[in-house]
């Protein structure tokens, strides 16, 4: 009798705790969220957000020009779903700013996304949703990052999707170049970057008023950020950091066009159809000997979507896409991963691969649009979130690769950072 009292208390107890647990650790992750490109939904596939048209160009507008950029996603179903966006406005590091909607933009702040398109002869089923930014209804009026979250007008405070751009007012220029020195040895398996930040018609800005942002290849897990000048000049500031800035060259992105089912090309095996689908076979990924430098025309890990022969986006089929990566022996210290911006150059389950005991191998199968993508396999230690293209397919130094550098500012007593310098810098061997 004891005991089932205490039972009782002890589940009383546990309603009342588990609500403000679950609360407290909502508010938390609020704090600290960080946006990104991301499906929260299963049933998105092929997110895009991209600059004036182009697929491979990053979305990064200039403030009052006639950029726009587009975004658009597959809602694998041909039930008609009602759905709509907002925009936020964020800090540099992509966390929520605390400025009011009034502040960064005009006109309304929530728009439904109308005339979605319904594929047609394709074995996949699914929805085209598409718009552009800014348009009549809205404009954002700041500098800085922006997030748009997409929900159901049935349930609007369950975002679907975000997708994240960027609109600078250039108010610096910058020139850089990557050379293979640096601290881990000269002309080996690392690139070292190095640029300078002009000002530009008479702005000037405290180096403590800067926030600067380096990626590779647009990838989020070796990212760098706030880095500081090494050396401040009267009209510039040199980045030369030689730790921050120095990254594994890794190989040549790997090329895979299966825009067409009969004339594909690059790293792929065959493509076969297995009722209901097609299936696109990769060869395998192996281990790069020796220092050969192996060019292949590819586009920095970029991916167009694209299908021959066909009229509209609709009409572009999808196919499963199997990845490969031969091994007697699992790694016991870390996991393998197929990255590219296909993946928005994340590192998730998603494009995990899982090693298989039987074929001795690592294998992924993962469910893209037709086109045509860049990819690599990536090695991320155990404790690690950086993936390294060394113990996967080897680095050198030679290796073709492109850096995009984000530089912010925000002055004392302000409360917002203003992207104010934006330029992507290639490797030329």
């Amino acid at each position: 009798m004891n005991m089932r009292k205490g039972n009782n208390i002890l589940n009383e107890v546990v309603k009342f705790i588990l609500p403000l647990i679950l609360f407290v650790c909502a508010v938390s992750d609020g704090w600290a969220q960080r946006f990104m490109n991301r499906c929260f939904s299963p049933d998105i596939k092929t997110l895009q957000i991209y600059l004036n048209n182009n697929q491979l160009d990053f979305p990064v507008l200039r403030l009052d020009a006639e950029d726009y950029v587009t975004v658009s996603f597959d809602w694998m179903s041909h039930d008609f779903r009602h759905l709509a966006y907002r925009i936020k406005y964020c800090n540099a590091d992509w966390t929520l700013s605390e400025l009011t909607e009034m502040e960064y933009m005009e006109g309304l702040n929530e728009m439904v996304i109308e005339d979605p398109v319904m594929s047609m002869n394709t074995t996949f089923d699914y929805s085209h949703y598409e718009f552009t930014l800014p348009n009549e209804e809205m404009k954002m009026t700041l500098p800085g990052n922006y997030a748009v979250q997409v929900f159901d007008t049935d349930d609007p405070s369950a975002t679907l999707l975000t997708a994240c751009f960027s609109i600078q007012d250039p108010k610096v220029t910058l020139a850089g170049s990557v050379d293979g020195k640096s601290v881990y040895g000269v002309n080996k398996e690392y690139q070292h970057l190095t640029f300078e930040l002009f000002n530009k018609n008479g702005f000037a800005a405290f180096p403590e008023e800067l926030k600067v942002v380096v990626r590779q290849n647009g990838r989020h897990d070796n990212e760098v950020f706030d880095i500081k000048p090494t050396y401040v000049k009267p009209e510039s500031l040199v980045f030369d950091d030689e730790h921050k800035l120095t990254f594994e060259g890794g190989r040549e992105f790997h090329v895979a066009d299966f825009s067409h089912r009969y004339r594909y090309s690059g790293r792929i095996d065959r493509i076969t159809y297995h009722r209901p689908y097609y299936h696109v076979e990769m060869l395998p990924g192996k281990w790069e000997h020796g220092r050969n430098v192996m060019y292949e025309h590819d586009v920095d890990g970029g991916y167009i979507v694209n299908q021959q022969d066909v009229w509209s986006n609709a009409e572009i089929d999808y196919s499963v896409v199997h990845f490969t990566y031969p091994k007697d022996e699992p790694w016991l210290d870390g996991a393998l991963y197929v990255s590219g911006r296909f993946c928005d150059g994340r590192l998730s389950d998603w494009n995990k691969m899982t090693y298989n005991y039987e074929r001795h191998q690592y294998e992924l199968d993962i469910v893209l649009k037709n086109g045509g993508y860049n990819f690599q396999y990536l090695f991320v230690p155990a404790g690690s979130k950086v993936g390294l293209p060394s113990r996967a397919e080897g680095s050198i130094w030679e290796t073709g690769n492109e850096y995009q550098i984000y530089v912010y500012y925000r002055p004392l007593g302000s409360n917002y950072d203003r992207l104010v310098g934006y330029e992507r810098i290639k490797t030329n061997y």
